[in-house]
């Protein structure tokens, strides 16, 4: 399941918890769904944030200032 689909998974879960006729039991099976979607949504963007701050890390290692010189513009 994409992140995408996961959302609006979601989504189709909070609009269903949200109806006053649920049953408790299918209201319970949704939530705990529900808890388990976001788990794995929070692992996925924990690791896409790793995966960001790596490549930033990598650009700034990349950067060589050595030797450049800013012309005086004044």
């Amino acid at each position: 399941m994409t992140f995408k689909e996961m959302m609006e998974r979601l989504e189709r879960i909070t609009a269903t918890l949200e109806k006053e006729d649920l049953e408790l039991e299918e209201g319970l099976r949704l939530f705990e769904e529900g808890v388990s979607l976001i788990r794995e949504a929070r692992q996925r963007l924990s690791e896409a944030s790793s995966r960001v701050e790596k490549l930033i890390g990598s650009l700034e290692e990349g950067l060589d200032t050595e030797g450049f010189e800013l012309e005086d513009q004044g």
